[in-house]
């Protein structure tokens, strides 16, 4: 009589399923890489700023004629806040204002408060906001019954220039709230100018540059996740 021995089954080779590990590291690769899109995205728009410099490297606006029947054109408060000089040096950025003008004229950059105690009781015009392309003001007229001292007598100013022709001053930016002024060099009333703004940002570049390192450096992290997600694990081997 003869027998048989019963031979053990070969154990299941089924490919592991699509486990939870695998789908979360597919939606956070997918969500590394788009943020790695819009940081090389955010540098090449930086590069390409760069290309609208002029030749003193300043983005510079065109030139707009603005006229008030009163005794100044004052830009609102501009305040600065210390965080960018400690992120990019004290000299980050420096704004250049041009003036043109068939009269004297004169172009000054001072402590807001200060512009505010010299024109606070003249009549005069105070620009609000301005769009750069096209270059255009928001401005309202502000009242008063003085007579300004002439402009360049007054100390406080951190930039200022007078003339005929064309006036030009540079301004550092620095920390602190600041106003604009241009005015007739003699403080008269009726002042009409031709007014350019430019402004140079020395490290535009390296921001470029970092921008586009980090999202080069980004993308890969997320392809470096897509990859382990989406990667089928080996089987494990017979027993």
């Amino acid at each position: 009589m003869s027998t048989t021995t019963a031979q053990p089954a070969a154990p299941s080779r089924d490919a592991p399923r699509f486990g939870a590990k695998r789908v979360l590291l597919l939606v956070i690769g997918g969500l590394v890489g788009l943020l790695g899109l819009a940081v090389l995205a955010a540098g090449g728009a930086a590069v390409w700023g760069l290309t609208q410099r002029d030749d003193s490297g300043y983005f510079s606006t065109g030139t707009t004629r603005l006229s008030t029947p009163s005794f100044a054109l004052a830009s609102s408060s501009l305040d600065i806040g210390p965080a960018a000089p400690r992120l990019f040096g004290e000299d980050f950025a420096t704004v250049r204002l041009q003036a043109t003008s068939a009269r004297p004229v004169f172009v000054g950059i001072g402590p807001s408060t200060e512009v505010g105690r010299y024109l606070g009781r003249v009549q005069h015009r105070e620009i609000t906001d301005f769009d750069t392309d096209p270059f255009r003001v928001t401005s309202h007229g502000t009242a008063g019954g003085e007579t300004p001292a002439p402009p360049a007598n007054q100390r406080f100013w951190a930039v200022q220039t007078s003339g005929t022709g064309t006036q030009t001053i540079k301004w550092p930016v620095e920390k602190g709230s600041w106003s604009a002024v241009v005015m007739n060099a003699d403080g008269s009333r009726n002042v009409a100018v031709g007014l350019r703004i430019g402004t140079r940002i020395p490290a535009l570049g390296w921001v470029a540059f970092g921008l586009i390192a980090a999202g080069l450096v980004v993308l890969l992290l997320g392809g470096v996740l897509i990859y382990l997600g989406a990667r089928r694990p080996r089987a494990p081997a017979p027993a």
